[in-house]
């Protein structure tokens, strides 16, 4: 049985919505600020690096991997451990990746530190899914999860599906070259990252309850 630590909410719940309150904020202040260098509809939100707000998206990046972290730490004290904890871990990992190395300019050429910034992007949007998915596979009425089970795994096909929208349009661009986009990648990539922070919320909930399961 799956029961939660203590009878209080405790400091993960809390810290989980923190982090992710953080990273909303900066991304909304990065779409009003750069407005007119970085097209919400085309341009990824790894191109407000090149836009001269590297810093601050990194800040983006590491708030959201804390967030993450803390929910992590939340989910393995409700003794839910197996491979949900770790897949956390890896998109905690990647999304550290995306914010420390700098993705590469449009148009120029493959770097490595290009490639190691989309390979952990990819780890990240990957592994939260699956978490999610894995979070509720087992149908335990006193899991704290289990209210939420339906919402949980609905949004963790949405996010799958929507990355899988995201890697088929980057794949289309990097073959038919940046110039003229015909694919909204960055729409694309905007809707992954709202169904993404909304799938983490919901993960999120149960611990901020005040009793015990």
């Amino acid at each position: 049985m799956s029961t939660l630590p203590t009878r209080e909410p405790g400091p993960a719940g809390r810290l989980a919505l923190a982090g992710m309150g953080v990273a909303v904020l900066i991304a909304i202040h990065l779409h009003i600020r750069l407005s007119a260098e970085v097209s919400p509809l085309w341009r990824t939100l790894s191109e407000y690096v090149n836009a001269g707000a590297a810093p601050i998206f990194g800040v983006m990046c590491l708030a959201l991997a804390a967030g993450s972290l803390a929910l992590l730490v939340g989910i393995a004290r409700a003794r839910r451990g197996g491979a949900v904890p770790v897949l956390l871990g890896f998109w905690c990992a990647g999304l550290v990746v995306c914010g420390l190395v700098p993705v590469d300019a449009d148009g120029a050429a493959r770097t490595l530190s290009g490639q190691l910034h989309n390979g952990g992007a990819v780890l990240a949007f990957l592994s939260l899914p699956l978490a999610g998915w894995l979070l509720t596979r087992r149908s335990d009425a006193h899991c704290p999860w289990e209210p939420r089970r339906t919402t949980i795994r609905r949004l963790s096909v949405a996010s799958a599906v929507t990355l899988g929208v995201v890697l088929a349009s980057f794949a289309w661009i990097m073959s038919t070259g940046p110039a003229d986009p015909v694919v909204t990648l960055g729409l694309f990539e905007r809707v992954l990252f709202a169904v993404d922070l909304a799938l983490l919320l919901t993960m999120t909930r149960p611990l901020l309850s005040s009793a015990r399961r």
